[in-house]
């Protein structure tokens, strides 16, 4: 082997050109013949070295230990390396760069470079690269780089990356519960799924499943090492040389650090593009499992290739983002772009800190950033986040999820709230100040691409800057349009469009999805049950939607919490115990959150902790109780102590601080001190040591032997060792104690001045790369101190869990937090700039945004879009019309068109623009009309002016031909909207046409209706849509058409009218199901317009319109009927003769043609009402009177036996469906009745009773139940509403009293008749009224105010009672027996009773009381011995009207404490007086009618009952006659100009009393002889005291108390005389001296006739004499005798004149 070697070895050492080419090329291709291979001595003895101690080696430097190098390859590649110097020729440049190429490029893993060698080769390579002085060598050597390093990580195939994955998510599968947050974690790459499918296809074939995969492999990890682990090692190596070579420093003047051509910036460049070629074609080699990377003592499984890197790949990223030169700004945010795409799922907290520290600053534009950085940030980001491929939806969803929702980040990590709030407020920002330089010649390239590969980085392409350029690369002002259009772009192309993108792709797998599940499913229920294994389980979902609200709500709750704490702390403190920010109020939960919450504000924990309370200070105690101090330096401590909270100013404060700290101290630090008094002295000497030496403020400072001095003795007497303080005193000195913010501030604080050079921004750079640097190295430090590198998942170190978002639906929460912040921006340039392009951007956004507002149906947010965007369109003025706001039409259209089923409400905005860009071509049309018209040398300024205001272009734009085709689009699809969408749409068209319609009726001849014609058009477009939907949509059309249709304008109304018959008749067509209703929803519109338009030629056009309808479609009429007779109800109220006429007609033409069409389709009813308002019409009486007879002849049996079949089958009886189609025709006659002029009423009322009297036998009780409620009894209401004790209140049927008493008297007189006699002739059917009719008749029975009907109410009730006395069971008597006793109580004048010695009235004045002895008065006697009306005599007394109670027994009231009546209650009593003589004549007609059925067939119990109502009655009057002092106190007070009496009540009551007794007392049916001796017990004693009584009376001056008494008397007379002999002998001894009295006056002639009859009867029943003649022998010859009439007859006279 040396043999061959060492020829090449010393020709390449002779610096030989020709000798060195060929032996290099001699070398090279040993390698690729794999020679060298068989002779290689391999060693892995580094293999297992500590990457940290090769940290500070210099990118390529080899390793002198490396034992890589001590085979024959390694000296191969040293002689080849050997051989460059930046002297020798450029040929022989070529050949080592050919030979290192073939050496790395081997495919023999024995002769495979490692370690140093390979170090070493790509240094020389690299060197060649930079020190080479032709650009073609520069070339390459710079292509053969990226072929070595893409050589090298191709060396690691995708599928052993997978194969890492797997393993590593097996691992997780078996660690982490499903659903858990711990199996959320996914470290895999973007080409995950395809190497995953390959994956599952090789083992597929194999015949090996993944987890036997998995676990084959891990045994055999155990015997075998990994054999990819010196690849992983090399690789680690190399991609750590070309991190450290893109962040070194370039030293030197600001020349050569922004010298492009320099060799250390060239460097950069090649290091920064080939990690970004690494990260491009790679990625998946950062997934695979390393752990011999790694020191011993990490956890080996689940260590990936990347965490080896993470920290050299983050330092380089924080070194070079901060660049001011474009080339390298750009391919650091490439390299950014790459992570973030790949690596975010392992990065998590790095670009949490890239985010925070580079990004979001630079795009906020802080005064240290530049204008061409924020450029090229925003094309940057806009690049990799609108690629497809790298599926930006998806990176944003988990930046949110992972940032802002996670609970333990501050609010500076809300890193999607924060990025969209940044590009908002440079959107918006307004930078009117010119720029910082006049434009120069030289454009300087910012975010440039690198997709197509690496550019050429050679000295002869690199274009260095000039003074001017760097003078404009450093200036922090440009062109702010441009700046506001790139971050335009990356809000809409690059956050907008790659959401809306995720989201459908994920609606589009969820919905093959779910065909997929469907089908499944269907041939799984064809095949069996689909039961699961044992084993299988279902995992689910790990980023739960709901899950991640939550947590986001409670990191808002958290941080409102913070921000409350920082203002005032014990408030904050509350509302986060109450808000559950902290588990509990225990000291040690809030101890713990104070200490490791971040975002608190230290000086307000110092306050808190402070204060004196017991509360705060056992907080303190527990703060300090979770530090731990236990093997810390004394200062170590001190700082750590203090740098979680600010020391507060009071003295006392700081001692209790000090206090706690020293104790705790002490117990972590038993050794370090005698006790805790030690560690107290010595803190507060620390402290004032601190101030003394660093605050600006002290002149003198403490010198080391003062602090010496200061702390001897501290230590219970004892000093502290020197050595201890004196180091104190040294650190303290050096470095002070002050909190890291501080610290951070002041490093990056600069001065704001507007002239920043050079020099400034770039050591603001270094600052800014310096403290991001400081971050990294700390996030490593915590992770080294945890024991591992990367986060493990059994780690409770929840912030380190990456979520990968599967659920669109978390785009909802993300787009509500920025939602306000996208609209400012969007709206931005459509106010503000014209141009074209960059509105057209924020349309798109608009576009997207409201995608994603319609996805959600996030209501208050597309409200305040699509209204901001409606109001971008201008189109209310068409001189400010521009072509943005043109653009914005088409933006407005196409959302509707794209979302029109979620934009509810706002449909209104998408109508009114249509309506206004219609407008916008009238009024274009009459502009381009006025021009042509009007001559150009009158105005020859005019054209001009014009063509000046108005935009051609906008117009233009306006009026084309896509417009128009877009919104006969919108009107087209709205077939395809959903329910709910087209309620709204045709919501907003009606809004739209009213308005146009009121604001152009007024000045325009032919107002605009434009929307209103293309309502037509959407009912046609949507004609097919189910009844449900349209009922819907025409409670919107109906109404509106209700609008238009009585508009003032008639132009208006003839077009709406017109229209809504094509339409109408287009609905007509369509079949309607029984039983609904559309056919009348539709038409009735026609009724509102015929009931509230006034003028009669657009009635008359409504008529016409019917009319043609019915000719047309009446036989697919149905439901419609209803409407149309509305519509004649309507027509029918006109005053307009002709517009009724015509109405009347359609009516009778219907009934003529296709009446059996309406009773068939339930219309009966509606056209029964159709012609009851015919017939109100008082108008025309002639209309009214044809009306009647129609529905006269209106029989609603007439149909067809097949047609009445079919009815019934909708109810249950024949009987059922005849009477409810005879219902309508009573209830109508009863409204005529009530309403009609008197002879339609007339009519109608005869028609009424005869049909019902008719029929009547046909309906059942429910029937004449419905009937009698319905029709029969409300023909009274008024009537019975009109009494007192009802109120008055009731709405009445009629306009004024006197019309009511007007149809009492010719109508309601001729209803109750034939109402009676309906009852007679149906009283069995009618029997459950009869109650009613009772009431009824009282009604009309104590009608005071009308006598005739009073006196007609008698009469029906005597008729009532005599017509159907056959059929009258007790119950009837019963209530015969009560209607009676409550006519007899509610007429009896009660109120002439009163309290008269209370207060007796004075006579009023010019009034005289008549005397007792005055004819006038002769009826009422003055002494009871004399004068009284009763005699004394044992029968009777004067009753005690102060010994009663409230009523006597007799009927006769108490007035003890009874008020006195008041005058206007004097009418009242009268009439009441008059009612009672009525109801006392009523009951002596009943009962003493001719034929006497009434008497006979009523049993003795219920005739007791009515007589003694008679005898209350009697009672009553007897003694109100007998009390003269209350009669005169009545006519005091004015009651009666003469003195009152009751003596016709008197005469009365008591003779329709004495003629029943008499009757029941000599009646030989048995029933009344059982009750002979009652009857006795009252008649006889009663007889006695009216002759007792008549006896007493003066003739003279009592003639018409005697005239009043004689029948009476006489009837007493004749009773006796018609007594059988048993009772005559019994009682003639107890009359006999009165009757003898009855001579002592002067004796009619009846009585002397009656006194004769009895004397005889007497005589011949004492056998005092014999042979007398009889007095039905001897009276009648006697009275014929003289011309006088029989007794009997005589007594029925005197009884009628008593009465």
């Amino acid at each position: 082997m040396q043999s061959i070697f060492q020829p090449f070895q010393i020709a390449c050492q002779s610096r030989q050109t020709v000798l060195a080419t060929t032996a290099i090329d001699c070398l090279g291709k040993l390698f690729t013949y794999n020679y060298w291979g068989r002779y290689n001595i391999s060693s892995d003895a580094n293999e297992e070295e500590d990457s940290d101690a090769e940290d500070d080696k210099d990118s390529f430097d080899a390793d002198k230990n490396d034992k890589s190098s001590q085979g024959i390859v390694g000296q191969v590649v040293d002689t080849i390396c050997d051989v460059f110097s930046d002297t020798i020729d450029d040929k022989l440049q070529l050949q080592i760069v050919k030979a290192l190429m073939s050496a790395i490029s081997t495919t023999d893993a024995k002769s495979s470079l490692h370690g140093s060698v390979l170090l070493r080769a790509i240094r020389t390579t690299y060197n060649v690269f930079l020190f080479s002085k032709t650009p073609n060598t520069q070339m390459v050597a710079q292509a053969t780089l990226q072929q070595m390093v893409s050589a090298l990580f191709s060396r690691v195939p995708p599928i052993v990356a997978m194969k890492s994955i797997i393993r590593e998510n097996s691992t997780i599968g078996n660690d982490a519960s499903p659903g858990s947050l711990q199996s959320s974690i996914v470290l895999e790459s973007p080409l995950a799924s395809t190497i995953r499918s390959s994956l599952v296809n090789e083992h597929h074939d194999s015949g090996v499943g993944s987890a036997k995969y998995s676990q084959d492999s891990d045994l055999a990890g155990r015997k075998k090492r990994d054999p990819f682990s010196q690849t992983y090692r090399d690789l680690q190596l190399v991609f750590r040389a070309l991190c450290k070579l893109s962040m070194k420093p370039i030293t030197g003047p600001d020349a050569l650090a922004n010298d492009l051509k320099s060799t250390p910036m060239r460097s950069k460049l090649l290091s920064l593009h080939l990690i970004n070629a690494v990260l491009s074609s790679h990625m998946h080699v950062f997934f695979v499992q390393a752990p011999n990377l790694f020191p011993n003592g990490t956890p080996k499984d689940g260590t990936l290739f990347v965490h080896s890197v993470k920290q050299y790949l983050c330092l380089s990223l924080s070194r070079n983002t901060v660049s001011v030169l474009p080339p390298v700004f750009d391919v650091s945010m490439e390299i950014f772009g790459k992570a973030l795409v790949g690596l975010r799922s392992v990065l998590k907290k790095e670009l949490s800190v890239v985010f925070t520290e580079l990004i979001i600053p630079i795009a906020e534009a802080r005064s240290t950033i530049t204008f061409h950085q924020r450029i090229s940030l925003l094309k940057s980001l806009t690049r990799f986040l609108s690629d497809q491929n790298n599926e930006g939806g998806k990176i944003l969803v988990e930046i949110y999820l992972n940032y802002d929702c996670d609970v333990e980040a501050t609010a500076q990590e809300n890193i999607w709230e924060r990025l969209i709030n940044t590009l908002s407020n440079s959107i918006q920002e307004n930078n009117n100040a010119p720029n910082a330089q006049p434009p120069l010649a030289f454009t300087i390239a910012s975010g440039t691409s690198f997709s197509q590969g690496p550019p050429s980085l050679t000295t002869a392409s690199l274009v260095s800057f000039t003074k001017e350029h760097m003078k404009e690369l450093h200036s922090t002002t440009g062109d702010h349009i441009e700046l506001k259009k790139r971050g335009l772009e990356l809000l809409v192309r690059g956050v907008l469009k790659p959401l809306v993108s995720w989201i459908s792709t994920k609606l589009d797998n969820e919905a093959k999805k779910a065909e997929f599940q469907n089908s499944t499913n269907d041939k799984e229920a064809e095949s069996g049950l689909g039961l699961i294994k044992e084993g299988e389980k279902t995992l689910s979902s790990v980023d739960d939607p709901t899950q991640f609200q939550n947590l986001k709500h409670r990191k808002q709750v958290l941080l409102e919490g913070i921000k409350r704490f920082n203002s005032k702390p014990k408030k904050g403190m509350q509302y986060l115990l109450d808000s559950g920010c902290i588990p509990s109020g225990t000291p040690k939960d809030i101890a713990y959150f104070l200490l490791h919450t971040e975002g608190l504000n230290k000086t307000m924990i110092g306050e808190f902790l402070g204060e004196g309370e017991e509360e705060n200070i056992a907080i303190m105690h527990a703060f300090v109780d979770e530090m731990d101090f236990s093997h810390m330096p004394f200062v170590t401590a001190l700082r750590t102590f203090l740098q979680s909270f600010r020391l507060p100013g009071e003295s006392q404060k700081i001692d209790r601080f000090m206090l706690k700290f020293a104790g705790r101290f002490v117990q972590g630090n038993a050794t370090s001190f005698s006790s805790a008094d030690t560690a107290y002295v010595l803190a507060y000497s620390v402290i004032m040591l601190n101030t003394d030496q660093h605050n600006s403020q002290v002149k003198k400072r403490m010198t080391k032997s003062d602090f010496l001095k200061n702390n001897r003795g501290i230590d219970e007497g004892k000093d502290i060792p020197p050595v201890i303080l004196e180091a104190i005193f040294d650190e303290i000195q050096s470095n002070e104690i002050v909190m890291k913010e501080e610290q951070q501030a002041k490093a990056s604080a600069q001065p704001n001045s507007p002239a920043l050079n050079m020099g400034s921004k770039r050591e603001t750079s270094e600052s800014i790369a310096l403290k991001t640097e400081a971050i990294f190295k700390n996030i490593m430090k915590d992770s080294k101190r945890s024991g591992t590198v990367t986060p493990q998942l059994d780690q409770p170190n929840k912030t380190s869990q990456f979520f990968t978002a599967s659920h669109y639906e978390h785009v909802k929460p993300m787009f509500s937090i920025i939602w306000m912040a996208v609209l400012a921006s969007l709206s931005c340039p459509l106010q503000d700039s014209e141009d074209i392009e960059l509105v057209k951007l924020a349309l798109d956004g608009f576009r997207y945004a409201a995608k994603i507002i319609c996805m959600f149906d996030l209501e208050a947010e597309r409200k305040s879009f699509l209204s901001t965007l409606a109001k971008s369109t201008h189109l209310s003025n068409l001189y400010d019309l521009k072509p943005k706001n043109v653009e914005a039409i088409k933006c407005l259209l196409d959302i509707a068109l794209a979302s029109g089923n979620n934009i509810g409400e706002n449909w209104i905005d998408v109508v009114v623009a249509i309506s206004q860009l219609e407008k916008v071509q009238q009024l274009t049309a009459e502009i381009a009309t006025q021009r042509n018209t009007v001559d150009p040398k009158s105005r020859p300024n005019s054209p001009k002016k014009e063509a000046r205001l108005l935009n051609e272009d906008a117009i233009a734009g306006a009026l084309c031909q896509s417009m128009t085709l877009t919104v006969d689009k919108v009107f087209a699809s709205s077939s395809n909207l959903n329910g709910a969408a087209i309620v709204e749409f045709v919501k907003a068209m009606c809004t739209a046409s009213w308005d146009e319609i009121t604001n152009t009726s007024a000045s325009a001849e032919h107002p605009r209706m434009y929307c209103l014609q293309r309502l037509i058009e959407i009912s046609y477009y949507n004609m097919n849509r189910i009844r449900m939907e349209w009922s819907n949509l025409w409670a919107i059309l109906g109404e509106h058409f209700n609008q238009v249709g009585c508009h003032s304008n008639t132009q208006v109304c003839f077009f709406a009218i017109d229209k809504l018959r094509q339409l109408s008749m287009k609905f007509l067509e369509l079949e309607e199901l029984p039983n609904f209703k559309f056919q009348k929803d539709f038409l009735r519109p026609f009724e509102f317009i015929l009931a509230n338009n006034n003028d009669s030629k657009i009635k008359d056009m409504a008529l016409a319109c019917l009319q043609q309808m019915i000719q047309a479609k009446a036989k697919s009429m149905k439901s419609g009927w209803k409407a149309m007779f509305g519509a004649f109800i309507s027509a029918a109220k006109e005053p307009n003769e002709q517009i009724l006429t015509l109405s009347f007609d359609i009516v009778k033409t219907i009934f003529k043609n296709y009446f059996e069409n309406i009773v068939s389709n339930l219309a009966f009813p509606d056209f029964v009402s159709c012609i009851v308002h015919f017939c109100q019409n008082k108008k025309y009486t002639k209309t009214s009177l044809q009306a009647i007879e129609l529905l006269r002849h209106a029989n609603p049996m007439s149909p067809s036996v097949q047609d009445m079949n079919s009815i019934a089958s909708i109810s249950s009886t024949m009987e059922d469906i005849y009477f409810k189609f005879w219902f309508p025709v009573f209830h109508a006659l009863y409204l005529v009745i009530m309403t009609c002029e008197l002879e339609v009423r007339t009519r109608a009322l005869t028609h009424l009773f005869d049909a019902l009297k008719t029929h009547g036998t046909s309906f059942s009780r429910e029937s004449w139940e419905i009937v009698a409620n319905g029709c029969l009894f409300p023909i009274f209401d008024d009537l019975k509403n009109s009494k007192p004790e009802t109120g008055g209140n009731t709405v009445s049927k009629f306009a004024s009293k006197e019309e009511m008493n007007t149809w009492v008297s010719t109508t309601m007189i001729q209803v109750l008749k034939q109402f009676i006699d309906l009852f007679g002739e149906y009283l069995n059917e009618l029997m459950f009224c009869v109650d009613g009719v009772f009431d009824l008749l009282i009604v009309c029975m104590t009608q005071a105010e009308n006598e005739t009907l009073a006196r007609i109410g008698s009469t029906c009730l005597q008729q009532f009672i005599e017509s159907n006395v056959q059929k009258l069971d007790g119950a009837m008597w019963e209530r015969v027996c009560s209607i009676f006793t409550h006519l007899f109580k509610v007429t009896t004048p009660d109120a002439l009773f009163f309290d008269y010695r209370a207060e007796m009235p004075q006579e009023p004045v010019g009034v005289v009381a008549p005397a007792e002895t005055e004819d006038t008065d002769a009826e009422i006697g003055v002494s009871n011995s004399t004068n009284s009306s009763v005699p004394t005599a044992g029968i009777a007394k004067k009753p005690d009207l102060y010994s009663r109670g409230s009523t006597t027994q007799s009927g006769v009231p108490d007035i003890t404490g009874r008020s006195k009546p008041q005058k206007k209650d004097f009418p009242g009593i009268i009439t009441k007086c008059v009612l009672h003589l009525l109801v006392i004549q009523t009951l002596q007609d009943v009962l003493s009618s001719g034929s006497e059925q009434v008497y006979r067939l009523i049993p003795s119990k219920y005739l007791f009952d009515l007589i003694d109502c008679l005898e209350r009655s009697y009672q009553f009057a007897k003694a109100f006659n007998e009390e003269m002092d209350l009669r005169m106190a009545l006519y005091r007070m004015g009651f009666m100009k003469t003195l009152p009496n009751l003596l016709k009540q008197e005469t009365s009551s008591v003779s329709t009393y004495i003629t029943i007794l008499i009757k029941m007392y000599s009646d030989p049916s048995e029933e009344r002889k059982g009750t002979r001796d009652d009857i006795e017990k009252r008649l006889i004693p009663l007889s006695y005291s009216i002759l007792v009584n008549y006896n007493g009376l003066d003739p003279e001056s009592k003639k018409r108390n005697v005239a009043a008494w004689r029948p009476v008397v006489i009837a007493i007379l004749n009773a006796m005389i018609d007594f059988d002999d048993a009772q005559f002998k019994k009682h003639i001894p107890s009359f006999y001296n009165e009757v003898l009295n009855l001579l002592l006056q002067e004796v009619s002639t009846d009585i002397r006739l009656v006194m004769h009859s009895l004397l005889v009867r007497a005589g011949n029943e004492f056998n005092i004499t014999k042979g007398c003649p009889t007095s039905s022998q001897a009276i009648p010859a006697l009275l014929g005798a003289v011309g006088k009439p029989a007794p009997a007859a005589l007594h029925a006279e005197n009884m009628k004149q008593s009465l």
